[in-house]
C-alpha cells in the first residue's frame, strides 16, 4: 500500500535574518527522504539533521515488511507476537482508518499484494479462485489487541499486515517531534512526497499533473501542516497488457482504479497518509464524503476521466 509522489517542489517565502538554511537528503523506507531546517547554530542543526534522519531508520526497522528482523516481520510470520507499545498504538490507529473508510485503508491486505506480485513474476493475472482465497486473510477486524500484556494475535492463519500507508508518515512526524525537542522551530521533512512544515514560514508546494509531468494541478501554501499524496502514474506494472496499480483495493482485491491520484492536506503526516490512501480506493465521491465527515482534514481527488474534485477547505489552501 506504498503511495506515490506527486509533491515534486517545495519552496520557501521569506527568509529569517539570523537563521541559515541547512538542508540533508538520505535515502530510508525506499524513498529519498529530504530534511531542512532554518537555525542560527551550524553544529546543533547538523546533529539535528542527522538524528532526525535516524529517527526515521528507526521507525523503518521496526515496521518495514521487508526487514526480516522488524516487529511486523516477525509478527507476520507468527500471526502472535509480543510488540512494542509503538506498534500497538500505530495499529490501533490504522484500524481506525479502516473504520471510517468501511475498509478501503486495511493493513491486512499484504496477502492480495503478494499475490499480485508473484503474478507479475509469473507473467499472468490471478485467477478469480486466487483472489477470492487472498480476500478471506484480509479483514482489520481480525486483528486481535492485548494491550495489558502487550500482545498482537491474527484470528487466521496466513493474515500478515502491510503499515506501509500509514508508517511513512508516522515517520516524517516522529522526525518532525524530534527536530523540535532539539530546539528546531522551522523546517520541513519530506519522505517521498509525505511532507510536514513547522514553523512560521509559508511553503510552496506545487502538485503535479499526474498525466503531464511538465504541468501542475495546483500550487499549495502550506503553513503547520502536512500534505500527502496517493496516485497511480509512477508505481504500477502490466500482466498480459493489464496496468496494475500499486494500491490495492482491500474490499476487491484488485487494484484501485476510481481515482487516479488523491491529496491530504492534514495536521499530521500519519493522518494525511492513512487518508489519502482511502479516498484513492474509495474514489472521488466516496473519498470526498469521508474527508468531509473527518472534517479535520482536506482533499483533492483527481478522478479517471482527469475530472478534480476537491472540498470546500481545500481551495483555502491554493
Amino acid at each position: 500500500m506504498k503511495k506515490i509522489i506527486l509533491i515534486v517542489a517545495v519552496f520557501l517565502f521569506g527568509c529569517s535574518a539570523v537563521n541559515k538554511e541547512f538542508a540533508e537528503k538520505k535515502l530510508l523506507m525506499g524513498t529519498a527522504v529530504e530534511i531542512k531546517i532554518w537555525f542560527f547554530d551550524e553544529a546543533i542543526a547538523k546533529k539535528s539533521i542527522s538524528d532526525a534522519f535516524d529517527e526515521i531508520a528507526r521507525v523503518e526497522n521496526i515496521f518495514s515488511v521487508y526487514k526480516p528482523e522488524s516487529e511486523i516481520s516477525r509478527l507476520n510470520k507468527s500471526g502472535l507476537s509480543i510488540v512494542s507499545d509503538e506498534v500497538i498504538q500505530l495499529i490501533k490507529k490504522s484500524n481506525y482508518f479502516s473504520e471510517i473508510s468501511g475498509g478501503a485503508f486495511d493493513i491486512t491486505v499484504l496477502p492480495v499484494i503478494e499475490l499480485w506480485k508473484n503474478s507479475k513474476k509469473k507473467e499472468r493475472l490471478p485467477s478469480k479462485k486466487e483472489i477470492e482465497n487472498a480476500i478471506k486473510l484480509v479483514g482489520w477486524k481480525n486483528i486481535s489487541i492485548d494491550e495489558k500484556n502487550k500482545k498482537i494475535n491474527f484470528a487466521k492463519k496466513g493474515m500478515k499486515i502491510d503499515l506501509g500507508g500509514i508508517a511513512k508518515g508516522y515517520a516524517v512526524d516522529c522526525a518532525v517531534e524530534y527536530l523540535k525537542k532539539n530546539g528546531i522551530k522551522t523546517g520541513m521533512v519530506n519522505a517521498g512526497g509525505d511532507i510536514r512544515c513547522f514553523g512560521n514560514k509559508t511553503w510552496k508546494i506545487a502538485l503535479q499533473n499526474p498525466r503531464d509531468k511538465n504541468d501542475f494541478i495546483t500550487v499549495l501554501k502550506i503553513k503547520n501542516k502536512a500534505v500527502t499524496t496517493s496516485g497511480d502514474y509512477e508505481r504500477y506494472f502490466f500482466i498480459d497488457k493489464t496496468k496494475i496499480s500499486h494500491i490495492i483495493n482491500p474490499l476487491s482485491g484488485y487494484s484501485a482504479d476510481e481515482s487516479i491520484s488523491s491529496t491530504i492536506i492534514a495536521d499530521s503526516a500519519t493522518n494525511a497518509d492513512a487518508l489519502a490512501t482511502a479516498t484513492y480506493v474509495l474514489g472521488p465521491k466516496d473519498g470526498l464524503k469521508l474527508i468531509q465527515l473527518y472534517k479535520v482534514a482536506e482533499c483533492l481527488v483527481i478522478d479517471k476521466e482527469k475530472k478534480i474534485y476537491k472540498t470546500t477547505g481545500f481551495t483555502h489552501y491554493e
